[in-house]
């Protein structure tokens, strides 16, 4: 199943793609194979869902709002490190699919 099948059917609260933003993320997702892209498309479906709930675009997105992205992973959703999905895997010193350089 690719991303936009799985954001799609997620039980989250659906997350509406614009052409852009497909192509974006295709775009982004297409650098990674295997277990990293199965990785980087949780953290994919993690922000945007985070960008829904917020009425946020997600390519419209700029610093303050990443840094609050990060802060809400480590400390409303107690991260460690894999708020977004299940399973007990971990990547050490991930924050989600963004950079605080951004």
């Amino acid at each position: 199943m690719n991303f936009a099948e799985q954001a799609a059917v997620s039980s989250d609260r659906l997350v509406p793609l614009t052409d852009q933003l497909r192509l974006a993320v295709a775009a982004y997702l297409a650098r990674f194979t295997g277990s990293s892209r199965e990785h980087t498309e949780s953290d994919l479906r993690c922000y945007l869902s985070w960008c829904a709930q917020r009425d946020l675009d997600p390519l419209a997105a700029r610093r303050p709002h990443l840094e609050l992205y990060i802060r809400w992973m480590q400390e409303v959703r107690d991260s460690s490190p894999r708020p977004c999905r299940g399973g007990s895997r971990s990547r050490q010193g991930s924050t989600g699919p963004v950079s605080s350089t951004a």
